[in-house]
């Protein structure tokens, strides 16, 4: 379910969009009007198909529409003047699709498809017609790259160096309160909330990150996607080390070795800290784990066992980290 918080975080931009889809379909549609051009109105459809793409989809796209047109416009050409009319129209169909999909251009199809039947519709089909079709398809396209291309995503970058602070903050908060949980054995209920929202958080900050790295051309435009993706999935294991916790019956004494762990290392839930000194502590905290006496009793075995698999996720946490900035070095923006 869609929360409240998303619409409100994300009502402006959707306005915006809004707003340059509009003006864009309707400036195409005008100046086919003015260039007297006929079926006018497909000029606003195929701006707004370009526009549904991000700004280096829409460069692609438009590549990709002119290309496909003239090879759509030649075999129609060719068919509309040697087989009858419907039947012209299906094979054409057949054509296009086919030549689409061959060539990977499956986006450009729809306008196409209604290229052939302006073609089939009016009552002599001639280079004229085809020369009409192309400027309808060139209108359309000029505007969909002029609003596609020319945007302000600096706001976009803020949004994003402001997410990064704000689902650090909240990590930190969560890991504090799972460190809590492991001291008192008390549950609230609270501290997987705040997980859950951290991760709902995620999310939308995922599909921002994507929408910045599809129109931006800065050099570190993939840097977000890639760090909001590695937050999300260490939240994925801090949910799996919910389920190790809710095993636990009686709280170990070697639980507070790792509570202190656990509140050391959220210090470092940083943007660029590399976790190789939090990684070294923890190997320490696995040494002396292995050097305790044995258990000796099943309850007691069962939680030692149970606070392993702990260290383990906290692990696998700080590994994901580790590995993600390793990939991402000289991606990281300049700040």
């Amino acid at each position: 379910m869609i929360s409240m918080e998303y619409i409100r975080r994300n009502s402006r931009q959707w306005a915006l969009y809004g707003m340059r889809l509009g003006l864009a379909s309707a400036l195409s549609i005008y100046t086919a009007h003015v260039l007297g051009l006929l079926f006018e109105t497909q000029a606003g459809v195929i701006c707004i198909f370009s526009m549904l793409t991000t700004s280096k989809d829409t460069l692609k796209l438009s590549a990709a529409r002119l290309v496909s047109f003239i090879i759509t416009a030649v075999s129609a050409l060719i068919l509309f003047h040697s087989v009858n009319g419907f039947i012209a129209y299906g094979i054409f169909i057949f054509i296009t699709v086919y030549f689409s999909e061959v060539m990977g251009w499956g986006a450009a199809l729809s306008a196409n498809v209604v290229a052939g039947t302006h073609f089939l519709a009016v009552a002599e089909f001639t280079p004229a017609v085809v020369l009409n079709e192309f400027y309808i398809v060139l209108t359309g396209m000029t505007f969909a790259l002029l609003f596609n291309l020319v945007r302000d995503t600096s706001s976009l970058k803020d949004r994003l160096d402001n997410d990064i602070l704000v689902i650090q903050s909240k990590m930190q908060t969560v890991l504090a309160g799972i460190a809590d949980y492991m001291e008192s054995g008390t549950d609230t209920g609270k501290i997987w909330q705040d997980l859950r929202d951290v991760q709902d958080r995620l999310e939308s900050c995922i599909r921002l990150s994507a929408e910045f790295q599809g129109n931006s051309f800065a050099n570190d435009a993939e840097y977000y996607f890639g760090y909001f993706s590695m937050r999300r999935d260490q939240c994925q294991i801090l949910e799996r080390l919910q389920k190790e916790l809710e095993k636990i019956r009686t709280v170990p004494r070697q639980t507070s070795v790792i509570v202190e762990y656990i509140r050391y290392m959220s210090l470092y839930v940083t943007e660029l800290n590399i976790p190789e000194k939090q990684l070294e502590h923890l190997k320490g905290i696995f040494s002396r784990m292995e050097k305790e006496p044995l258990p000796v009793s099943r309850d007691e075995f069962e939680n030692r066992a149970i606070l392993y698999h702990v260290l383990m996720d906290l692990e696998d946490f700080l590994l994901v980290k580790q590995k993600y900035l390793e990939a991402e070095k000289g991606n990281i923006p300049k700040v």
